[in-house]
């Protein structure tokens, strides 16, 4: 085998797929970040009373 070739070509697979992964990485934390500013809170968080605890 062309051992040269077949190492050069390990160390590009190997450099890209750290590549995808940091990237994913950063992506994944983006639409995080996206999703819990669009999120909207529920009744208790907002601060308004349930009828049940109004009566009680």
């Amino acid at each position: 085998m062309n051992w040269p070739v077949l190492i050069i070509f390990g160390i590009i697979v190997i450099a890209l797929i750290v590549f995808l992964v940091m990237r994913n990485q950063k992506d994944k934390k983006k639409l995080e970040e996206k999703l819990n500013s669009d999120f909207h809170k529920s009744k208790d968080e907002e601060g308004d009373a349930e009828i049940d605890h109004v009566l009680k």
